[in-house]
């Protein structure tokens, strides 16, 4: 399998256990959107709480130009240590949310 290909089924490893976490406080659940013709991979939240309906996103990774981008990670212990953990290194991982200016610093891919 070569690298874009195992990339994708460790994004997709990662993430899939995201779908199972359940909430005590509102009714609702977390869902997958994984598109690999594209490379998006996200976890998003929908349900309610009373009468007020709740859409948002928990995790949104993309591969761009062969690395992998953490666009957006809400989780609490932040996803990229299992990313490297399941064999994804850090020269290959972008933290997409902090500014370019600030990469350098994170111990992570600049771009």
């Amino acid at each position: 399998m070569d690298r874009l290909n195992t990339y994708r089924q460790i994004i997709r490893n990662t993430l899939k256990p995201y779908t199972s976490i359940t909430y005590a406080n509102v009714n609702g659940k977390n869902r997958a959107a994984f598109d690999s013709d594209t490379d998006q991979y996200i976890i998003l939240f929908e349900g309610w709480n009373h009468q007020q309906h709740l859409h948002s996103v928990l995790l949104h990774i993309e591969i761009v130009n062969g690395k992998v981008w953490v666009q957006y990670d809400g989780t609490e212990d932040g996803i990229t240590d299992e990313l490297v953990k399941a064999g994804i290194p850090k020269t290959d991982i972008v933290l997409g949310f902090h500014e370019p200016e600030v990469r350098p610093y994170t111990g992570y891919a600049i771009a």
